[in-house]
């Protein structure tokens, strides 16, 4: 095993903390019991293509920097979620979903982005083709993850524009959705 290894190992123990130290509030209900679903095929197709890919050297590719961005890549993505949940604080769910109470975090990663939780899991899923060096796998991130993320987030939206109107629609104007600088 190589440090870029031990690294996947180490920023994959953290990404496990997260689902152990952050409890959902609630429970999903209507689109949201299907995206989420969605989004968790997505994930792990792609990570469990990557790792057969990987171990069988079929479409990979190899070289040390791709591998190192990669591992860089997988852990800004984690670091980028925990990131968001911290400033979400008691409003933090995995659900999709506004409470009485809830006001609009412009803070931390919401300063930049509108999602910067999804931001943070197409990285660190992403970021896991590339230390795999897994071309199926990059691929399949922008046919079922990417795709995924973005229905989510267009359901999210809507559900937001709904509880606080305007001001949900300026809030969005000066933030990036998904990838800064991009989109």
């Amino acid at each position: 095993m190589n440090w870029a290894d031990w690294m996947i190992i180490l920023f994959t123990a953290v990404w496990i903390g997260e689902f152990l130290f952050f409890k959902s509030r609630s429970k999903a209900e209507g689109d949201e019991k299907r995206s989420f679903p969605l989004i968790l095929t997505s994930v792990l197709l792609v990570i469990f293509t990557a790792a057969v890919t990987r171990e069988f050297a079929f479409w990979t590719y190899e070289a040390a920097v791709i591998q190192g961005a990669g591992v860089f890549c997988y852990g800004s993505g984690i670091m980028l979620r925990y990131w968001g949940i911290l400033h979400l604080g008691r409003q933090f769910t995995r659900d999709v979903q506004v409470r009485d109470g809830d006001t609009l975090v412009g803070t931390g990663p919401y300063r930049i982005l509108s999602h910067p939780l999804y931001s943070g899991l197409l990285f660190t899923v992403m970021g896991f083709t590339l230390y795999t060096g897994s071309i199926l796998a990059s691929i399949l991130v922008l046919f079922t993850a990417l795709p995924a993320l973005i229905r989510r987030i267009k359901g999210e939206e809507t559900l937001l524009i709904q509880a606080f109107g305007i001001r949900y629609q300026e809030w969005m104007k000066s933030r990036y959705r998904l990838i800064p600088f991009i989109y």
